[in-house]
């Protein structure tokens, strides 16, 4: 099974390939059709037996040679011809062609390598325009004649170079042997040109792809090892980016509800145990005043009608208890509140005149405080009704005096949007330590949890998931007093962000 990168390495090589065997074969095919006679016609024009062409090439490169080394600013400036490599070279290729020459300064041969039979034959050809030409190219059978003559300022140099008619040389192609050579050479460069970017782009498109899978790879190792910290190390604004960007938030959504799976496995731990202890308190209480009943222990009428208040006692804490749960539960389920917008301030004067004659019963005092305009909220009135009878009621149970001074303050916070109500008693408030963990269900101070009269330990905890329905928030701080703090949005803050009017 081909892995991602031997594809990308097969299909490069594959854009370099298959265009340069497709060009070959159509040249082949054209050149072995009636379209090759117009290559064949193209290297006649260039071409002969002799090779002309490519002997006055050849020549011309000599005649640079021999000026350069002999007579030009670096040159020998010796009277007699010296030979470079370059020239030996150059006269050893027109040698391998067939072709002798002779060089002549001022009409003086000072190198030559014909014979009276070369010169001869030349003649034949070429007839006395060999001698008194200045440049000339003749070519007769197999016999040719190329002469060229150059100058510097007041000397003229002479190149006579002839091919005999008895000669052992090949032919050579012009065309072959020089255009070709360019050819070729635009042809390699051309391939190593297309395998270097083709290089280039494989590493590039290789890394784009295979490291953001890499990392995918090992996120997901991570995520299954349960490490879910770990984040995607690829920046790039890509699609493979994004695809990265999106797995981190899946990890961190993971994350959060991996957390939030503990936070209530924690919570119900500590619900069963706090119903187990609550519940076996009372019991307990109540089979003890059972069994002194059925032993005779109680044996007077006074002692019986004791006995069996205790247990209706009990009995109403257990019956407490349970309707707390009920409403713990039914609110932590995903309760929904039915809203309708709501004057706040109207709203508490309306519960402090309801509530008034239990208030009394209670010895408890209340005092208002709020400005002058409306405060404008969301509220479910049945269910919010909730919040202030449990504050009153824990207010009652952990007092430490006969009466109660409580103080309730309502003000618009206009910049945030919310409305604050701050429920203040005079008790003994709480350790500070404590304060974070007062909304916590069958959390209480008093860590001698045989207290239940006290209280159940969820009244705050049912305040705290009220608020929370609304979408606010509530905490507990210490000010003379316990102080219940209460922050809801007002009613055009909701609209603002678009909420909706259930939850």
């Amino acid at each position: 099974m081909l892995t991602i990168k031997k594809k990308i390495a097969l299909s490069n090589i594959l854009m370099v390939l298959i265009p340069i065997l497709f060009t070959a074969a159509v040249i082949t095919v054209c050149l072995h059709t009636s379209l090759g006679s117009y290559w064949y016609t193209l290297e006649s024009m260039y071409d002969d037996e002799n090779g002309v062409q490519f002997a006055q090439s050849l020549i011309y490169t000599y005649q640079k040679e021999l000026w350069e080394y002999n007579w030009g600013e670096n040159g020998k400036r010796s009277p007699e011809l010296e030979q470079s490599d370059e020239m030996t070279h150059l006269e050893d290729r027109l040698s391998e062609m067939g072709y002798r020459f002779r060089i002549t300064k001022n009409g003086t041969e000072i190198y030559s390598n014909l014979s009276e039979e070369d010169l001869r034959a030349g003649r034949e050809v070429a007839g006395e325009a060999i001698d008194s030409a200045k440049t000339l190219t003749a070519s007769r059978y197999e016999v040719s004649v190329i002469k060229n003559t150059f100058w510097h300022g007041e000397k003229a140099f002479c190149i006579t170079a002839i091919h005999p008619e008895r000669s052992d040389g090949e032919a050579v192609s012009y065309v072959k042997n020089y255009l070709m050579n360019y050819v070729y050479g635009i042809l390699a460069f051309f391939m190593l040109l297309t395998i270097c970017v083709n290089g280039i782009l494989w590493r590039w498109i290789s890394r784009s792809i295979l490291k953001p899978l890499h990392q995918l790879s090992l996120g997901t190792r991570e995520i299954r090892e349960g490490n879910l910290d770990g984040r995607m190390e690829y920046e790039s604004r890509d699609e493979f980016g994004a695809v990265c960007r999106d797995f981190d938030e899946m990890r961190e959504y993971l994350k959060e509800s991996v957390n939030q799976r503990l936070k209530d496995e924690k919570r119900r731990k500590e619900l069963i145990t706090g119903i187990s202890h609550d519940l076996r308190t009372p019991l307990t209480t109540i089979i003890g005043y059972l069994d002194g009943l059925m032993d005779g222990i109680a044996d007077t009428p006074e002692k019986r009608m004791r006995y069996f208040q205790a247990i209706k006692t009990r009995a109403g804490n257990l019956v407490s208890l349970v309707d707390s749960l009920s409403e713990y539960s039914r609110l932590d389920v995903g309760f929904r509140y039915h809203m309708e917008e709501t004057d706040l301030k109207e709203y508490v004067e309306q519960y402090l005149e309801a509530s008034g004659p239990e208030r009394s019963n209670h010895q408890v005092e209340i005092r208002f405080r709020c400005g002058q305009g409306a405060c404008l909220v969301r509220l479910d009135r049945m269910e919010f009704k909730r919040v202030f009878d449990n504050l009153l009621t824990n207010t009652v149970k952990y007092r430490t005096k006969d009466r109660s001074q409580v103080t309730i303050d309502l003000k618009e916070l206009t910049e945030e949007e919310l409305c604050e109500l701050v429920f203040q008693d005079d008790g003994p408030g709480v350790p500070s330590e404590s304060l974070e963990k007062l909304f916590d269900s069958f959390y209480r101070v008093d860590d001698s949890r045989n207290r239940t009269e006290k209280g159940s330990g969820i009244g705050l905890a049912v305040v705290r998931e009220i608020v929370l329905g609304h979408g606010g928030t509530v905490k507990a701080e210490n000010r003379g007093g316990l102080a219940i703090i209460i922050r809801i949005p007002t009613a055009a803050g909701e609209e603002k962000h678009g909420k909706g009017t259930d939850h």
